[in-house]
């Protein structure tokens, strides 16, 4: 979920080169959702948080498993990418920026 920012996503995007910059000295990620990540899974996880991040960026359909087969229990991910995928849209529309 985005910030309400200027750039929500260059944001976003800041915020996970950050975290790639520690992610060999930490033995555990706790994020604000979803599960914790441990050992090789933190940047793994990072790495899937950012195709996520760039798909909706550049307007393509997210290969994303947390929203296009969530487990059970986590089908509101898909709602929230849903809402995500249409506000940028939208966005992009109020800015005269091509889809």
């Amino acid at each position: 979920m985005f910030d309400d920012t200027d750039n929500p996503i260059e944001d976003y995007l800041v915020g996970l080169g950050l975290l790639e910059g520690v992610a060999d000295d930490v033995d555990v990620l706790i994020p604000g959702h979803g599960s914790v990540a441990r050992d090789e899974e933190v940047r793994a996880r990072i790495k899937l948080d950012r195709a996520y991040v760039e798909d909706l960026r550049d307007a393509r359909v997210s290969s994303d498993p947390r929203v296009v087969s969530p487990k059970p229990g986590w089908e509101w991910a898909s709602d929230i990418h849903e809402g995500q995928a249409r506000s940028l849209a939208r966005g992009s529309e109020r800015e005269g920026t091509p889809d």
